[in-house]
Formats: C-alpha cells, structure tokens, sequence
C-alpha cells in the first residue's frame, strides 16, 4: 500500500489538526512495515499565496504529487477542499464553521466551507473523531452513516503525572506557591471561559481557589475573542484569576499536574483531548456535558452544563473539599485516558486505508 498524506499542518505544528497529523504519522510508520506513507509538506509556492494558495494546493498541488508517486490512497487529515475521485479517505475533526455561524462570518469562510462540504461528500471515506461528530457529518452533510468511521485521537505517552519534587519546583518558579485549579486550551469564546469567570464571582470571596488560565488566549475584544482579562477586572477578580499565557508542550504535563483540578467548560468539542490528557496526569476533571464531551471521558469526569455558572461554582467547591471524590476521580480518570492511544488511532487509520482499495 502507498499512501500520500497531506502534510499542509506541518507548518502549523502545535494547533490541533497539527498534532494529529505528527503523531499519526509517527505511529503509521511505527506499524506500516510492508507499506510506504508519503508525508507532502505545502509547496513555497502555494505558501506565498496565502489563502488562495490553500485552496491550489489542496485542488492541485497535492493531488498532482500524490498521482506522480502512484499513491494508492490520498488522505486529507482534516476537512479539506481536496475532490480526489477515487481512494480518498478525509478526517473530520469537527463540524464548527458550520453549526457555529459566527466561526464562519466572512466571504471566505463561507466559501471555503462550501468546497469543503462537496469535497466530504466527494470523499470515498471520512474519519470521525467520535459518535457525536460523525452525527454532524451525517446530519449537517447529509453524508450516510455508511460511510464515516469513527477513530477517536490519542493522548501523548509524555502527559503522566510528574514527581512531587518536580511540581513543587515549577510552582515556586511561577509563583503558584498556593493551591489552584487549571483551564488550559485556546480562547475562542466556544470554551466558555466567562462561564468560569461568572462561577468565580458567585463563590464566596474567602472559598475562591486561585483559577489559572493558560494557553493562547487573545483577550482582544471580538466577537470570536473576548476580552476575558477586561471581564475578570470588572467582576473584581484580579487577585483569583491568573492569565499565565501559551504553555510549551514540554511544560503541560508539570502544570497539570500541580493542579488540583481542570476545568473545561467548552460548549463545542468534535472530542475534545484536553480532559484526557489532564486525567492522563492525574488530575481530577469537571467539564461540559455537551457535544462529545460526554462519550470521550465517560464516568471518570464531573460533568457539568456550560450555561450554568452557579452549578461551576458548586462543583469546583464540592471537589477541592472532597479527599475522596478527588481521588476516586484521579483514579479513573488515569484509567479512561489509557483506553486513548496514537497507536490504536494509527491502526484504525489504516483499517480506512485498506477498505477504500
């Protein structure tokens, strides 16, 4: 089997669709021994065209190295414009710019989803991170359920919980000398950050745990970004909130680990791997009861609703107060995240593989 993979993420490696793409192929190649996997990193060209040379590149540029090296399967490892007619296998990692219409306000936007959505159903087989999004495909797309399987994504071997010495010395080096509970993602306003922020004003001053919020988070004002640092001012809470900014992937298992819990109160996750990966390091888990949440952490998680920042509040409070439920969550919680293996998503990648021959 010759598989020729888009490797347009390449230059965008800590995004999501970016880590897929690097440790999909690093396991693929783990496992393909009698099989050549062409990994075709974007062109310059193409790069220097911006959007446009997106588009060229997922239309022509690729398809046309894939067709030179005789690949018998293409696979697009997100949702693409690609309209390859035979052996094309597309991942879907979420369905945001169509559900969400403010993820798709502009001209471009629009039009791109609108390629991207004939290029799915063009697709001899689609991946789905989980039941829930191959729900979207079918539902949104209209695409049978025939034909998307579901590989849900992996954690790194590298999120473990860390020794003790370890966390006490990255907390002295950024000053988190007192006890703390962790969001750690981006900051599109989907991720329910006010969420928390409101929950944070309703606690009784004296009861507030310090709320550390890490990752890119822009705080610009937008609508797809709001200034969340502006609204913690205003609800007065700049002595229990700490912006800590992007973290280093070699840093986050440390972090998480040092927390005493992880909040995740997103209203929209395709999976959502950032409660896995905080149970693969030992830390108790509340997040939303939307959208996959649910099917991906199972009963090793508090389950939450995003729209209710009172019941945020209870929760966070009911926790870091209860030595046994922590722990019965610590423990299930490192037992749910080892069910998420790269090496298991590789082998149902290439169980895709085989069935578009």
């Amino acid at each position: 089997m010759n598989v020729s993979l888009n490797g347009y993420f390449l230059r965008h490696p800590i995004t999501g669709s970016g880590q897929y793409l690097i440790h999909l192929v690093r396991e693929i190649r783990n496992l393909m021994c009698d099989h050549d996997l062409e990994l075709v990193s974007v062109g310059s060209f193409y790069q220097g065209l911006g959007r446009p040379g997106k588009l060229l590149w997922e239309g022509l540029g690729w398809p046309s190295v894939a067709r030179r090296s005789h690949a018998d399967v293409l696979h697009s490892p997100y949702l693409s414009t690609t309209m390859a007619a035979e052996n094309h296998v597309m991942t879907v990692h979420d369905l945001i710019g169509f559900v969400l219409p403010d993820y798709a306000r502009t001209p471009w936007m629009r039009a791109y989803n609108a390629l991207a959505r004939l290029a799915a159903t063009r697709a001899t087989l689609l991946l789905a991170d989980s039941e829930f999004t191959a729900g979207d495909i079918n539902r949104v797309l209209g695409i049978s359920r025939d034909r998307i399987r579901v590989v849900p994504l992996g954690v790194n071997p590298r999120l473990a919980p860390q020794p003790q010495e370890v966390v006490e010395q990255f907390r002295a080096q950024y000053g988190l000398t007192e006890s703390f509970v962790l969001y750690l993602g981006s900051g599109d306003k989907r991720k329910g950050l006010d969420v928390l922020l409101k929950s944070w004003f309703i606690m009784p001053s004296h009861r507030r745990p310090l709320l550390v919020l890490a990752g890119h988070i822009p705080c610009t004002g937008s609508d797809l970004f709001p200034d969340y640092r502006k609204l913690a001012d205003g609800l007065g809470l700049q002595d229990s909130v700490r912006f800590l900014g992007p973290v280093a992937e070699a840093v986050k298992p440390t972090l998480i680990s040092a927390a005493d819990a992880f909040l995740f109160p997103s209203f929209y996750e395709g999976f959502g791997l950032e409660p896995l990966e905080a149970m693969a390091c030992g830390t108790p888990v509340i997040c939303s009861s939307r959208t996959s949440m649910p099917e991906v952490v199972g009963d090793a998680a508090i389950l939450t609703d995003p729209n209710q920042p009172h019941e945020w509040a209870d929760r966070v409070l009911s926790l870091l107060q209860d030595a046994q439920m922590s722990k019965r969550l610590v423990k299930s919680g490192l037992t749910r995240s080892a069910e998420f293996t790269w090496e298991k998503t590789a082998r149902l990648t290439m169980l895709a593989y085989s069935e578009v021959l």
